[in-house]
């Protein structure tokens, strides 16, 4: 397949997932990463899909921002905005950053294809193995740990279960898992999590250790082309990590590499374990089907993961190096994107907002 833009020197990447406040989305990490590999070998364009998200004004990321209809919208709404953006702004590759637009774009990579659009994503069927509801029988079916999970149908009765105690966790259907100690408390958060993200809620048992994170790119075959782990040393209130380190544990490696393989996965992936204090046993958490917010330091970490993700799409070859500096750390800040008022009309009004200048 021949690149969209064969007349242009820059290859063109567009990328969602541009929110970067408090719970951040790895659209400005994920272009960060490919800017300090590619530097203007890159043309970057933003999907946003609410014209106040905050990467859309960050001039020194993205070249373009276009407007997108909710990542939940239906296809026939969603597509036909992609290919319309295409026609005029020629798409290489496209890379999905939010768990909720990967079962669409998934289903329709070959449409895509057609039209010149380039994706490394995995098939529907994994896409559908890794979701919350379905994780621990999936795990279960192939011998892998994971805390037993159950859908709570009835708060009122469900915690009656003699086999269910406290402390667990509640996890809403796409984001978010709060520790809650009492029967009182997981009623108050039960109706807190409908109320942000609808059913299921999800119950999972407490295991009790240190919590790893690894972040994979895999290749079409399902095998890993990299791989980072990360041990969590800091957590904010909502349980969220904002310091870890890279750290050299190939227990965690090969937990990571026992999912990829049994969901044959392609793309980027975040797996989140926990390592059992009394057991030293992985336990599977989560999967997330997209790079993690922190994929940002991977570059500084010597191992570029949106760059690989990138080179698979491209059909480049890999770099001979493929593992990660050991003892790398992160903290997260904030960063304050100032821009003009208009600058926002623009976006609303006109649906696209270039970055031909840094905004003053």
């Amino acid at each position: 397949m021949t690149l969209s833009n064969t007349k242009q020197k820059k290859i063109v990447v567009a990328l969602t997932g541009l929110e970067g406040r408090d719970n951040p989305y790895p659209g400005c990490a994920i272009a960060r990463a490919l800017k300090e590999a590619r530097g203007d070998d890159v043309s970057i364009i933003g999907f946003s899909y609410e014209p106040t998200l905050t990467g859309n004004f960050r001039s020194d990321l993205f070249d373009r921002v276009y407007t997108t209809p909710l990542p939940g919208d239906p296809t026939a709404v969603l597509l036909p905005r992609i290919l319309e953006i295409h026609r005029s702004d020629p798409i290489d590759v496209f890379i999905p950053a939010l768990d909720s637009e990967l079962a669409i774009y998934s289903m329709h990579q070959s449409k895509l294809a057609e039209h010149g659009i380039r994706m490394v994503v995995p098939s529907p069927q994994a896409v559908k193995s890794r979701y919350k509801q379905q994780l621990y029988p999936w795990a279960k079916r192939n011998s892998i740990f994971s805390p037993r999970t159950e859908v709570v149908t009835k708060a009122e009765t469900f915690w009656e279960q003699e086999s269910w105690g406290f402390p667990c966790y509640l996890k809403g259907p796409l984001a978010d898992a709060v520790r809650v100690d009492s029967q009182a408390e997981a009623n108050a958060v039960y109706k807190r999590l409908v109320s942000r993200w609808g059913y299921p809620v999800l119950a999972q048992e407490a295991v009790y250790g240190e919590e790893y994170d690894v972040c994979a790119v895999a290749q079409p075959d399902g095998k890993a082309a990299g791989m980072v782990c990360i041990k969590k040393t800091v957590l904010n209130d909502a349980g969220k990590a904002i310091g870890a380190e890279v750290v050299d544990c190939p227990e965690a490696i090969q937990a990571a590499k026992e999912v990829l393989k049994a969901l044959k996965w392609s793309g980027p992936l975040e797996i989140e374990m926990i390592r059992e204090t009394s057991s030293g046993r992985f336990f599977l958490l989560e999967v997330n089907a997209r790079f993690p917010a922190w994929v940002g330091i991977t570059p500084t970490a010597g191992l570029n993961l949106p760059d690989l993700l990138l080179r698979i799409a491209l059909d480049e070859g890999l770099p001979q190096n493929s593992q990660a500096i050991v003892g790398t750390r992160f903290l997260r800040g904030s960063h304050t994107t100032v821009t003009r008022t208009e600058r926002l009309g623009e976006l609303l009004t006109r649906g696209i907002l270039p970055h031909t200048e840094v905004d003053q």
